[in-house]
């Protein structure tokens, strides 16, 4: 099968890769460079532990994050890339986002390791937090990465196992003959395929609007900080107003607004003060370390803030891997997974219907 994928951040390339690796003939179309938006832009975060452990959404976050190992492993060994896998965990202050009743909820995953600590054993585990911060949740089980390497990663391991790397290569248009998707266009050039995939994140609505219903995926902006972390201030993660996430790389990344402010390439003088401001409370010292830069990008977001994933309703051959929101990075794998064994022919390995575009998608193509 000959399969054209139209996007090139993580969702687009994991899942040209698995198709590759199936035995599909992939072109992978990007009109600017692999995770040059909402992907590059990240902080890299695997924290699949939400409000609940029992949905369908938190069922396919974890099902990704057991993922992650093997990924890590076969990526470094494909390409030689370290994609700088943390496992150390995230400390979140009670006071932020958390409270004895999630910390109940998430205890229903063991193998997080999920400790409520208390008093000094808050600031004896990461000396660095504020002395206000007097309860905390730790989940060792959340991870982190660098999604800029992961992009990177999954791009050349792509490319490796037989994709084509179509850069530069702005889709405009799927073409669509007798109720079944042909190929795509981009301007005055067109791609033939057996099947697409629309995995273009933000801009995803913006193919769809000939199909016969657009999909409602929109620009959620976040802005993002970088602070020179040598030495070392902190050791975990922490999650309470803004994140902050060391890397190994000796940065310190401050996130991360959610904005909806179309597609705006600004950075703003609130959206810096805000994340520093909410730092400072979390972890003082980080007063004094100089900021390095700062970023932003527009993360996929739907009406339900659930990803759209499967087949386009009345359109065959037309697939949709969109709308990750803010879990883009830790969803990659398990999207790959379920799409590669979606479009050839089986039935995905993890229940997908809340998740279907169908439920966004109400005319039906002519």
């Amino acid at each position: 099968m000959t399969v054209l994928v139209v996007g090139g951040g993580v969702i687009g390339c994991a899942t040209a890769y698995a198709l590759a690796k199936a035995g599909c003939a992939v072109t992978l179309l990007e009109r600017a460079a692999p995770g040059a938006e909402a992907s590059g832009a990240a902080a890299g975060l695997l924290a699949p532990l939400g409000e609940s452990t029992q949905t369908a959404f938190a069922r396919l976050a974890l099902a990704s994050w057991r993922l992650y190992p093997g990924v890590v492993s076969e990526l470094r060994e494909r390409t030689g890339i370290d994609v700088e896998h943390v496992t150390r965990g995230t400390i979140y202050p009670q006071t932020a986002t958390a409270s004895a009743e999630q910390a109940r909820e998430w205890a229903l995953a063991p193998e997080f390791g999920v400790q409520v600590l208390e008093g000094r054993d808050v600031q004896e585990l990461e000396p660095a937090l504020s002395p206000k911060v007097r309860r905390a949740i730790l989940v060792r089980g959340d991870h982190w990465i660098n999604n800029q390497r992961l992009v990177t990663a999954y791009a050349q391991a792509a490319v490796s196992a037989g994709v084509e790397l179509a850069v530069g290569t702005e889709v405009t248009d799927v073409v669509v003959e007798r109720g079944r998707a042909r190929g795509v266009a981009a301007g005055a050039e067109r791609f033939e395929g057996d099947a697409v995939l629309l995995a273009a994140g933000a801009w995803t609505s913006q193919l769809t609007g000939a199909l016969g219903a657009r999909l409602p995926v929109e620009p959620r902006r976040g802005q993002m900080i970088a602070l020179a972390h040598l030495p070392p201030v902190l050791t975990y993660c922490v999650h309470g107003e803004a994140y902050l996430v060391p890397r190994p790389s000796g940065e310190l990344l401050i996130g991360a607004t959610v904005e909806n402010a179309g597609f705006r390439r600004e950075i703003t003088a609130e959206g810096v003060a805000g994340l520093l401001r909410a730092a400072i409370d979390l972890v003082p010292s980080v007063r004094d370390l100089p900021i390095t830069r700062t970023w932003y990008g527009f993360r996929p977001w739907a009406p339900d803030s659930l990803p759209i994933l499967g087949p386009w309703p009345g359109i065959e051959g037309l697939w949709v891997a969109t709308a990750h929101f803010r879990n883009g990075i830790l969803l990659a794998p398990i999207t790959a997974q379920v799409m590669c064994e979606w479009m050839l022919g089986g039935r995905p390995s993890i229940e997908v219907k809340e998740f279907l575009p169908d439920r966004f998608l109400r005319e039906r193509p002519k």
